[in-house]
């Protein structure tokens, strides 16, 4: 019997002791089980005891309070039991990175560590498992659960029967098509207690992630270009659709984009078959508190696919659920807003010069009118008799009507007696011709290159205007939601979610924005629902709403996230992220409407949407004609009076008589 204690402990430190130090060991203790852990390894390991015999009694010793955890979880409808939530506490503040679980316990554990790991707010990279149990003491059906199939360092440590020497160590084959059973176990070595030796001196952790040997790599598969694209019945293929028929001619796609490049790249590096799955990923999707979820993260979650790419952003409510790549490409939110409009027309007159110049004109004519008439009043007296030498009347009336013909260039009716006046009028006459002529250039190219009205195209002109904005999901603005900034929320209010097919309706009869990506190297990603004509009619905002940095959405405890980011990492590197921005959009986006867009990013850029030469219609003249209304008006509202006043003294004239 006392072989059999030391065997059990022989074996189990030397694999401590050799692969799991310097990190956190969970151990579930079997009373059956005689393992005496031994702290000699400079660097050696912790231990965490959990006793699974006498769970509910140990929370009330524990550190942490377990109570107010637990019902965290209640609120959040989250189901679990004692082991749960002890292994959700232990990974959460003592940052269990290996476990080791004896015999009837695995099951239970098996079962309890990926809601755990889930539940945990902390979360690992780097997990080993290692279980020991005596053979035929577990069923074959656990070795069937996905646990087996999702994670690569486990090791089982099998003894054939209670008082054996002789240990087989064990691992799951991870590696390969799911078809072909990466569950199933392989024999790695064995170990003779007694003899305190390895059989073959294998290596007990294997990196199987070196080579999967065409171990399927699923997406969450939508189309969003230029990210991630989906092509159906195209010339060639490389993946296929796991939410088709295999019989299906719509099975075998073919996918590219920006993000889809690098999950094909790393599966070329790592030997893995890329997959899609576009059962329920027709959206970036939701992650609710309950862990369930909807749309292409709602795959992830529920373990339909295993990554999860097309604009995700780093949002913190879904990391806290799933985990997330290092960051792919900056993505900046933007909107495709009215193009700006004409003015209107009937200021028309008043656009050829500005207020202050309008301003100075005034005065300059103003300087004219009393110039003209002091001169009159001065002729007058020297020239005229002496009857008709009092008023200051007939000068003025003089001075006003004489400076207005000469300001439209008309002729005036009086004979200038003195060489002062004839010096003046001719003086008035070459300043009206000149101010006259400067306006009359002004209009003619107000009137063949039309001004254009101010476009919402920065987040204050689109308070101001009061822009009604909208998209397919409120995914876009799921960033701006609880900000503090007043700007924000007024832009908030008036920001809209409809259907694809609504937003389509909308993009070519109303003048709203649209809400569009702007990728790192110049272009953008436009949905389909504001179509090429629609475009026409917009220009892109001079600013970005707000930026974010787009990741991947992978499982908790997913084991090839460290090298997925580490290609990520070279990716960055090597410069290929523009290259394959530029290729991809080449390929598969139209590039006139890319180039249209990028045209009428510059304030300039805007003024040249009609700045040809257009032919003059009625439009052209309302403000000239209202103009001439106007003076028709007054004349005859002038004219009207004076035959009034005529009548009047008429009458009084009979009267008299």
């Amino acid at each position: 019997m006392l072989l059999v204690d030391q065997s059990w402990s022989l074996i189990l430190n030397i694999i401590i002791k050799g692969y799991l130090q310097g990190n956190t060991i969970c151990v579930l203790w079997h009373d059956d089980y005689e393992f005496q852990p031994q702290n000699t390894a400079q660097d050696y390991s912790s231990f965490l005891n959990i006793q699974i015999a006498t769970l509910s009694e140990s929370f009330k010793d524990n550190v942490v309070d377990a109570a107010a955890r637990g019902q965290q979880l209640k609120e959040l409808d989250l189901s679990y039991d004692d082991l749960m939530l002890k292994l959700t506490v232990s990974i959460e503040t003592s940052h269990c990175e290996s476990f080791l679980v004896f015999g009837e316990y695995i099951p239970r554990f098996v079962a309890a560590f990926p809601k755990a790991s889930m539940y945990s707010i902390w979360r690992s990279l780097y997990s080993k498992f290692v279980f020991a149990y005596v053979a035929d003491e577990l069923g074959e059906t656990i070795w069937q659960d996905d646990f087996f199939q999702e994670q690569p360092n486990i090791l089982f440590v099998v003894r054939s029967y209670s008082n054996a020497t002789s240990f087989d160590l064990k691992t799951n084959k991870y590696v390969g098509p799911r078809s072909e059973h990466p569950e199933q176990l392989q024999l790695l070595d064995r170990f003779d207690a007694v003899g305190k030796r390895f059989q073959h001196k294998n290596k007990l952790f294997p990196d199987k992630l070196r080579d999967l040997q065409g171990r399927e790599l699923i997406i969450a598969g939508f189309d969003y270009k230029p990210y991630a694209i989906i092509k159906h019945r195209h010339t060639e293929s490389n993946a296929r659709d796991v939410a088709l028929s295999p019989d299906s001619e719509l099975a075998d796609v073919y996918i590219d984009g920006t993000e889809t490049r690098v999950v094909l790249n790393f599966c070329e590096q790592f030997n893995c078959t890329v997959q899609i799955d576009t059962s329920d990923a027709d959206d970036w999707g939701n992650i609710y508190t309950n862990m369930s979820g909807d749309g292409a993260m709602g795959m992830v979650i529920n373990h339909k696919a295993d990554i999860c790419i097309g604009a995700m952003y780093s949002w913190y409510e879904d990391y806290t659920y799933l985990d997330l790549s290092m960051y792919l490409v900056r993505s900046g939110v933007t909107c495709l807003v009215p193009a700006p409009l004409r003015l209107a027309s009937w200021y028309l007159p008043l656009q050829p010069f500005q207020f202050t110049l309008w301003a100075a004109v005034l005065i300059c004519l103003s300087i004219e009118t009393l110039g003209l008439v002091l001169a009159h009043r001065s002729e007058r007296k020297l020239f005229v008799t002496e009857k008709a030498k009092s008023g200051w009347w007939i000068s003025s009336k003089f001075g006003l009507v004489t400076t207005f013909k000469l300001f439209i260039s008309q002729a005036g009716n009086s004979n200038a007696r003195s060489v002062t006046m004839r010096v003046l009028l001719f003086a008035c006459f070459l300043n009206d011709i000149i101010i006259t002529s400067i306006y009359g250039g002004g209009l003619a190219s107000i009137l063949t290159i039309p001004s254009l009205s101010e476009a919402a195209d920065t987040m204050e002109r689109m308070r101001t205007q009061q822009l009604q904005w909208a998209a397919n999901s409120e995914a876009w603005v799921l960033s701006l939601r609880g900000s503090d900034d007043p700007l924000v929320n007024e832009l908030l209010d008036n920001y809209h979610t409809y259907s694809d097919e609504q937003l389509l309706d909308l993009s070519n009869r109303v003048r709203m924005g649209f809400t569009v990506e702007r990728l790192p190297f110049g272009h953008f990603a436009i949905a389909e629902y504001v179509n090429g004509q629609a475009i026409k009619r917009m220009v892109i905002m001079q600013e970005d709403l707000y930026y974010q940095y787009t990741v991947a959405f992978v499982p908790r405890c997913w084991p090839l996230l460290e090298r997925f980011n580490d290609l990520i990492y070279r990716w960055h590197s090597s410069g290929f992220d523009k290259y394959w921005e530029y290729r991809v959009v080449a390929d598969n986006l139209n590039v006139q409407i890319q180039q249209h867009v990028e045209s009428t990013m510059s304030g300039a850029a805007q003024d040249d949407v009609n700045i040809e030469p257009v032919t003059l219609g009625m439009s052209n003249f309302v403000g000239i004609l209202l103009v001439w209304v106007l003076g028709v008006t007054v004349a005859l509202i002038v004219f009207v009076a004076e035959l009034l006043a005529a009548k009047f003294d008429w009458q009084n004239s009979c009267v008299f008589k």
